[in-house]
């Protein structure tokens, strides 16, 4: 079995110890979704930065490459707000990027200086390139209501959905915050949303104890942080409350 890990950087590993960098120097084998697929091949398709339009695009490509083999999907979705494009207007950018509200500066928070530094050179990098100003519009007229956020993230989960079931590859989903999932919008009787929304499959889902993703989790419990991401002991545990529900998943590919 290949078990493929798509997500963000809480699947990468950023800022764990074997991949303190979070870049690509190599993903880390202790975040949870590694720890899960410890006797099977392991594969992370994850990304830091990554949007969820990202996790699904790259998820589908790695498929698309590896073929038929024993393949069970495991994909951990991101928070909303972050959006990827393909900026094929400019050869200096390349041709897929995300934005976020870093990207115009907004949300700057971080308890440390070198991170406020970086997320300061990621703006100036988006100023020379030529995203800044595209990324301040959107947001601006686009991206800055719950309703699109959600709809987003919505719409890349059923579409995932759609082609792991189309290709029959067995998958669970997990996701770092849970609160798009439990916003007004949600619970609104806005038509799209709930053909959306009541087409996904939660019954292939994992949400850690209180309805809560891995990232609202770990942070609610006070587990160790780094920067910006929980460290191996959240990865540790988290692991440990999925178990049951992977290997029960896995055991009924296999047979």
């Amino acid at each position: 079995m290949i078990i493929v890990a798509g997500g963000d950087s809480f699947i990468w590993g950023s800022e764990l110890a074997d991949s303190p960098h979070g870049g690509p120097d190599g993903y880390s084998k202790n975040t949870f979704t590694a720890l899960l697929s410890h006797g099977h091949q392991y594969i992370c398709a994850a990304y830091p930065g990554n949007g969820n339009d990202s996790i699904s695009r790259q998820v589908i490509n790695f498929l698309q490459v590896q073929g038929n083999s024993k393949i069970f999907v495991i994909v951990s979705w991101t928070f909303p707000g972050r959006y990827e494009f393909n900026f094929g207007f400019d050869s200096k950018i390349p041709n897929w990027q995300v934005i976020n509200h870093w990207t115009i500066g907004n949300k700057f928070y971080s308890k440390n200086n070198e991170h406020k530094k970086l997320i300061s050179d990621h703006v100036n990098k988006a100023k020379l390139n030529n995203v800044y100003d595209f990324a301040v519009n959107y947001f601006q007229y686009v991206a800055s209501s719950e309703y699109w956020e959600t709809y987003a993230t919505i719409k890349e989960i059923l579409f995932l959905q759609s082609f792991l079931q189309s290709k029959k590859i067995p998958y669970l989903f997990t996701c770092a915050d849970a609160s798009f999932l439990n916003n007004s919008t949600i619970l609104s009787n806005d038509l799209t949303i709930n053909a959306y929304y009541e087409n996904i499959d939660f019954s292939k889902w994992f949400f850690f104890p209180g309805n809560k993703g891995f990232y609202e989790w770990a942070t609610h419990n006070k587990y160790p942080i780094g920067d910006t991401h929980p460290l191996e002991a959240a990865h540790r545990d988290a692991a440990g409350l999925m178990k049951d529900k992977f290997y029960e998943m896995v055991k009924k590919h296999l047979e």
